[in-house]
């Protein structure tokens, strides 16, 4: 049945069209890897770790480690889009395995041993007028490729607040108390980590939102981290005697590329600007 459907609807890059898969093998190269980096100041941290000046900023809200697999632009967008909001999820299959890889291909694999993951949800007026929810695909398929756990339907969404691609940075910080809660009580000692997988990370808002619930479920010392495909690039306007820059908003597109630079990795690094 699936050859005779390709044959009356053939397969075609959601990006370039080619004809073959939804994903041509060009374009896979052109997802740009995220460096890993601490997701609050935008600056390189081993291990995708949130720093410590970081964390006290935002006290209990804060992630412990945010992994991004590439950085955000134009091509991923129309990806996205079509995924999201056209309803071609023929798309996810693809899109899932080369997330996964990355993941392998990271360091923070070794972080979702004994996590238990969960996904953001979406308002029941989201769900109902796109018919599935894109991180609960995705978080199936990394739960059962890495042998862990997947608490699904148990964080509620009371307000849809509209979509989020329709919303400025700083209207996307404004995240009420209350928008999540658990749809049952839980006990969630027995886990070392709590991982919340989203497909796009803007301001880190609607992660910390759920944090805070999911905090309220577990001990002090139980990590709670996110995995996300992926975030813009960070842009620093302007930068400090000390070389440190000041993060604002990131380009709305930009170029990809196979990986980034030892040179570009230092730039991060010391902050300078774009």
């Amino acid at each position: 049945m699936a050859n005779f459907l390709d044959t009356i609807f053939p397969k075609s890059c959601a990006i370039c069209g080619k004809k073959g898969s939804y994903l041509c093998n060009h374009c896979k190269k052109l997802f740009k890897r995220a460096l890993p980096e601490c997701y609050i100041c935008r600056k390189i941290s081993p291990d995708y770790k949130t720093h410590y000046e970081c964390k006290e900023e935002r006290k209990e809200n804060s992630l412990n480690h945010v992994f991004v697999a590439w950085e955000y632009n134009s091509l991923s967008s129309i990806l996205l889009k079509k995924y999201k909001y056209n309803y071609v999820q023929s798309i996810s299959h693809t899109l899932i395995e080369i997330f996964i890889e990355s993941i392998k291909n990271s360091t923070f694999d070794k972080k979702l041993k004994g996590t238990l993951l969960t996904n953001v949800p979406l308002a029941k007026d989201r769900l109902h007028e796109r018919g599935f929810n894109q991180t609960t695909e995705i978080a199936k398929r990394v739960a059962e490729v890495f042998n862990i756990p997947f608490l699904e339907d148990q964080i509620i969404r009371k307000d849809s607040y509209g979509h989020q691609s329709l919303r400025d940075k700083d209207e996307r910080k404004e995240i009420k108390e209350g928008t999540f809660t658990l749809r049952n009580s839980l006990s969630l000692d027995e886990f070392s980590s709590i991982t919340i997988l989203d497909d796009v990370i803007t301001t880190g808002a609607t992660l910390e939102a759920i944090s805070l619930v999911l905090r309220k479920n577990v001990s002090k010392d139980t990590e709670i981290n996110a995995l996300c495909l992926f975030r813009g690039r960070p842009y620093y306007s302007e930068t400090s005697e000390s070389g440190s820059g000041t993060p604002t908003s990131p380009p709305s597109s930009g170029s990809f590329g196979n990986s980034t630079s030892p040179a570009s990795a230092s730039s991060r690094a010391v902050s300078t600007s774009w």
